[in-house]
């Protein structure tokens, strides 16, 4: 067995205590490069109990990135950038000690959601928008597009992944070929962190043709961490490989490991996490019909012991990033449980409300639907509200796109929407097997601004799941996400981790009543002022969503349907939808939603919204229930056509 050098471990321990968390923040903590890998002397007995060494190995990695980001200072400032070089640029002016959350606005209806969403978690002082100056940064970015990135992606990651540490490589000036990926060397950034005293905790995995190019950057700079560039065999979150494919793959970021001339071989070393930022397929069909996740064969020798834990990123450039700036920023404050088993065994394993109690001795709020309330009509009463928490667990039973809840059977279009950015675990078969798909449970929950996933891609059996109350006191202990979700031992299977592995519970970052370092940034709240002073409507509205003030535009939408409601255009309509729904405005929702353009109105977010507002006004006999069942009835979804005309004509009384 491989043991660490002394110098590393003692940094890693320092991790460990309540007091020693300071790397990221003045002089780093960690080793010096270590010399080749060399076979180690057996391990001397100890005198003394070491306390740390018996934290189990996820608990250690998540509390040592954990301590990573907290010792290092949040500007308080939501920086919002038009496209990706800017993105990049503004990353690039974090600092070893000071960072700031930056997130895309291509002014889509999806992105300005999840921007909303972040809000309403990180309830930042300030929210501006600012774009890279062109003489500074020559590289203009083309247009986005949502499964490729922008061509010179990499270029504009390792130059800002650069600068955020402070880091000025010399000059490459050699063309000889051995000077290339894998060789004896370790990159100069690594063993500048290293002589720095920085111990990066995984690696990264980086395609520049994919888009979620924009996730790798934000989590390497924030804690630090090497990214591998690669080709990959496929770019199709929805597919599969062969394992030939993937075992590839694992060559690849085993000799970039070695590279490092970090420990990386077992668990509890140095690097202990192997983040995917990019949609490599996330299964692999094992035999005709026999998938296993992709996730949970990336981070095992071949003869499947573990050395890593494993998680995934996908998405556009904008989505990609909102996924790690979430995981990288956000902290879990409340937590919703519901749980559609019953209490007989083995299901009371996984029971929710023992999981629920675990959560509120560390002061999570809890919201918990458990027997008796655990049926398709709680399910649908929770759900005409968005949802507010920061942790979602969940067991049901089902398949891809339908879930069953103590006997009755939920479809993907009854997933609620959610106030804020959630982690999730959920207990169900089948969840994850095309998770870009927005008809699938998986799919519908990313849609919904889930940035933090574990589920199943196959068939995996309900003892293949972390049983949820001790998934909750993993989390709370400070294990690593992509840790908390996976049994220790067995073979390579069928549990998922789409997310950040190293996303923790953990303490706050400290806020800076520091400037942000770029110059030129333009308040949100002025250009809501101006907006509001010429009587624009949609842009009025839309700034306001971005602040987190959904009551201010509810009330000042109402006003201006009852005073003035011929600015109610489809623009108007689109930008104030969304506050209207969250806010119970059921009639202004409904008024909105008939000028909507064609294809929002067809949009899984709106009909959804649609569908919980409709069901709350018929159950409340609303005065716009008619209105409602009108326009559910012109809006039935398609994926799940049967289920909806069936209770459309039961809470319609005989409609079609």
């Amino acid at each position: 067995m491989r043991h660490l050098p002394a110098a590393l471990l003692t940094t890693l321990l320092l991790c460990l205590t309540a007091t020693g968390a300071t790397i990221g923040a003045g002089p780093f903590q960690a080793p010096q490069l270590p010399p080749s890998p060399q076979p180690q002397p057996e391990a001397q007995p100890q005198t003394q109990p070491d306390t740390a060494s018996r934290l189990h190995p996820g608990i250690q990695l998540g509390r040592r990135a954990g301590a990573t980001l907290a010792a290092r200072g949040v500007i308080p400032t939501l920086v919002l950038v038009p496209d990706p070089a800017s993105y990049a640029e503004a990353i690039a002016h974090w600092t070893p000690s000071t960072i700031y959350p930056v997130l895309i606005d291509d002014g889509s209806w999806a992105t300005r959601e999840d921007i909303a969403r972040f809000v309403r978690s990180f309830k930042p002082d300030k929210v501006v928008r600012w774009q890279a100056d062109s003489a500074t940064n020559p590289t203009a970015s083309p247009a986005m597009r949502p499964r490729r990135a922008i061509p010179n992606a990499r270029q504009l990651t390792d130059n800002a992944l650069e600068r955020a540490w402070d880091f000025a490589p010399e000059p490459d000036t050699t063309d000889d070929p051995a000077i290339a990926p894998f060789a004896n060397q370790p990159p100069p950034l690594i063993t500048y962190w290293i002589q720095n005293r920085h111990a990066p905790p995984g690696i990264i995995i980086a395609d520049e043709r994919d888009p979620a190019w924009t996730a790798a950057l934000a989590l390497a700079a924030a804690r630090g961490q090497p990214i591998l560039w690669t080709t990959l065999p496929k770019l199709s979150i929805n597919g599969s490989l062969p394992p030939a494919e993937i075992d590839a793959v694992c060559t690849q970021i085993e000799q970039f490991c070695a590279q490092t001339r970090l420990p990386w071989q077992t668990l509890g070393d140095a690097l202990d996490a192997v983040t995917i930022c990019a949609a490599l397929p996330g299964r692999i069909e094992t035999k005709p019909k026999e998938f296993v996740a992709t996730t949970d064969r990336i981070g095992r020798h071949p003869d499947a012991s573990r050395w890593a834990w494993a998680g995934q990123i996908f998405g556009s450039e904008p989505r990609a990033a909102y996924r790690a700036m979430c995981s990288i920023f956000l902290r879990t404050q409340s937590a919703w449980l519901f749980d559609g088993y019953n209490s007989t065994q083995p299901w009371v394993q996984w029971d929710c409300t023992a999981a629920s109690e675990n959560l509120k001795e560390v002061g999570i709020f809890t919201m918990l639907d458990d027997e008796p309330n655990n049926r398709l009509r709680d399910w649908k009463l929770r759900a005409e509200r968005p949802v507010h928490a920061d942790l979602i667990l969940i067991n049901s039973s089902g398949n891809r796109a339908w879930f069953d809840l103590s006997g009755s059977r939920a479809r993907a279009g009854d997933i609620p929407l959610l106030d804020v950015p959630a982690a999730m675990h959920i207990v169900h078969s089948w969840s994850a097997v095309a998770p870009g798909a927005p008809a699938t449970i998986a799919g519908r929950w990313l849609e919904r601004g889930i940035f933090a996933y574990i589920g199943s891609v196959h068939e995996p059996y309900l003892q293949a799941f972390v049983p949820t109350p001790l998934f909750a006191q993993r989390l709370i202990a400070g294990m690593a996400f992509g840790a908390a979700g996976r049994l220790d031992a067995g073979e390579v299977w069928r549990i998922t981790v789409l997310a950040d592995p190293l996303f923790a519970y953990r303490a706050p970052s400290p806020r800076l009543e520091t400037d942000l370092p770029l110059e030129d940034a333009a308040s949100l709240r002025d250009q809501f002022k101006t907006a509001a002073t010429n009587g624009e409507y949609a842009e009025m509205y839309a700034s306001l969503s971005l602040l987190g003030r959904d009551s201010d535009t509810a009330r000042l939408a109402t006003a201006m349907l009852r005073d003035k409601p011929e600015h109610l255009t489809p623009a108007v309509a689109e930008a104030a939808l969304f506050a209207l729904f969250r806010t119970g405005m059921d009639d202004e929702f409904l008024r909105a939603y008939v000028v909507l353009p064609v294809d929002l109105a067809n949009d899984l977010n709106a009909v959804d919204a649609l569908w919980h507002v409709g069901r709350r006004a018929i159950r409340e006999r609303s005065n716009c229930r008619e209105a409602a069942l009108t326009l559910m009835a012109a809006h039935i979804r398609e994926t799940q056509k049967d289920a909806d005309a069936a209770e459309l004509q039961q809470l319609g009384g005989g409609r079609p």
